[in-house]
């Protein structure tokens, strides 16, 4: 019996933590402030929001970089909506992943947010940025491997 309960308890609690409605809501005030400091053009700012994941696998110099790049080929936000999301727990771990139709100075784009733990403890983990826009010209791979084909070929 008492196995019961602490079984109901633990489903209630998982179910809690995972609340669709309030984990979108959480989403939604991150993604508007990191849009606003993406707008501001505020690297340093977006690079403090993010999570200990993001940071420990990516450096403030290509946060930067990424930025620069999308600022050049979209420009602004102009006006972004909703158009997906999912939220899961698995192995203590709460997820959400928002996504957004952006329209830009330049175009429209889907951004993909990424986002572990709820409530106050949710942060930004991952950013993605869908554009044709975004795409890499011939000349542009030219450019980033020119200095391959004089490197020695990893063994």
């Amino acid at each position: 019996m008492i196995f019961r309960i602490f079984l109901g308890l633990a489903g209630a609690l998982m179910l809690a933590a995972c609340n669709p409605g309030a984990q979108i809501e959480d989403a939604k005030g991150l993604i508007k402030q990191f849009q606003a400091d993406y707008n501001r053009g505020n690297a340093e700012a977006l690079y403090d929001s993010v999570g200990e994941a993001w940071r420990k696998a990516s450096p403030p110099a290509q946060l930067e970089a990424q930025l620069g790049l999308i600022k050049a080929r979209l420009g602004q936000i102009e006006s972004t909506e909703q158009v997906g999301f999912n939220a899961g727990f698995n192995n203590g771990l709460t997820t959400t992943q928002v996504v957004m139709k952006t329209t830009f100075e330049k175009g429209v784009a889907e951004e993909v947010y990424l986002f572990h733990g709820s409530g106050e403890e949710m942060e930004v983990v991952g950013w993605t940025v869908n554009s044709p826009l975004l795409q890499l010209s011939p000349e542009d791979v030219n450019k980033l491997t020119e200095g391959a084909k004089s490197a020695p070929t990893p063994r």
